[in-house]
């Protein structure tokens, strides 16, 4: 049997092949490398508001099941007292709130804006989406490892280009109503409130544009905000940095907000933090998941705010 070389042609394909591997292992390094960063700015500030973060936990980019998630990096056995039991413990200290949102908006609107478009009347989710592209804007340091997490296109079903990804012609038409309603919604809260809102460490892609902000903002909220106690932060919606950023999956637990029982007398400055907790045992590059507790959502509200359908709530395969 002959052996011929192979051709320039082939050649030409095998350094293209090699080229786009190599590329997308640089890809994968830097984001890996973004990741450790994010995690490392988290725990620093957590920490030192009295919060915890197990030292095996590490972001990943992709994980095991998504675009990003949470692993262990090492074997973690439970019910070892050292790990205090919980993968994360975010103190209510660095949680983005609805009286956070009063406290730092407020004071940036005119009175005559306030007296036709009162703050107070907005419920959590548009306080929490104004005070988000605000942070935003004014690259606030305390809260830059948070803004740092989030993705600059975040995955609702009705977001940028997502829209066109679609096949299924029910899910498409669903987004596109949502899409219109979205930016309804963004444009009155824009002529509202954009004026007043910082806007010089928005992305470039938004042109300081308040609609495409308040849109951003409006799908991280609804794909990130959790249910909470008003007891603690005065509303029933709050952003969690770092608790956000575990993926979904029926099987395990969901957040636990602590109680004053959870906690105890001598560590009630904990009271009201957000918790994942550890519930069996890990191995390493095993994927950390949480119940996000949505079992009374549609197919389409979980695509819509998700970007995703789970097993469990939908019988279709493809969207």
């Amino acid at each position: 049997v002959t052996h011929r070389p192979p051709s320039s042609f082939q050649y030409v394909i095998i350094i293209s092949l090699i080229l786009i591997a190599s590329i997308q292992q640089y890809h994968q390094a830097e984001a890996n490398e973004l990741d450790n960063d994010i995690l490392q700015a988290l725990t620093y500030k957590i920490d030192n508001l009295g919060g915890y973060v197990h030292p095996s936990m590490k972001i990943i980019s992709p994980s095991p099941c998504c675009q990003r998630g949470i692993i262990s990096s090492e074997d973690v056995t439970l019910g070892n007292n050292d790990d205090q039991g919980v993968w994360v413990r975010v103190p209510p200290t660095y949680h983005l709130t609805r009286n956070l949102a009063m406290q730092t908006l407020e004071p940036l609107i005119p009175k005559d804006v306030l007296e036709y478009a009162p703050l107070s009347t907005l419920d959590d989710g548009a306080l929490l989406l104004l005070l988000l592209v605000h942070l935003k804007g004014i690259g606030s340091k305390e809260w830059g490892p948070y803004l740092d997490s989030l993705p600059d296109r975040p995955g609702c079903g009705w977001y940028g280009e997502i829209i066109n990804s679609i096949a299924d012609e029910e899910y498409k038409h669903v987004a596109q109503e949502s899409k219109r309603y979205v930016s309804r919604v963004a444009s009155g809260m824009a002529a509202d409130y954009g004026a007043f809102l910082a806007k010089e460490h928005w992305l470039k892609e938004w042109q300081n544009s308040a609609e495409k902000a308040i849109e951003w903002s409006l799908c991280i909220v609804s794909s990130r905000g959790t249910a909470a106690s008003p007891e603690y932060g005065g509303g029933v919606i709050k952003l969690v940095p770092l608790v956000d950023m575990f993926n979904h999956s029926p099987e395990h637990k969901g957040f636990k907000e602590l109680t004053k029982e959870d906690v105890g007398i001598d560590a009630s400055h904990l009271d009201g933090s957000f918790a994942v907790r550890i519930e069996k045992d890990y191995h390493p590059g095993e994927e950390i998941f949480v119940d996000y507790n949505l079992s009374d959502y549609a197919p389409e509200e979980w695509f819509m705010s998700h970007g995703f359908v789970p097993q469990e709530a939908s019988h279709r395969q493809e969207l």
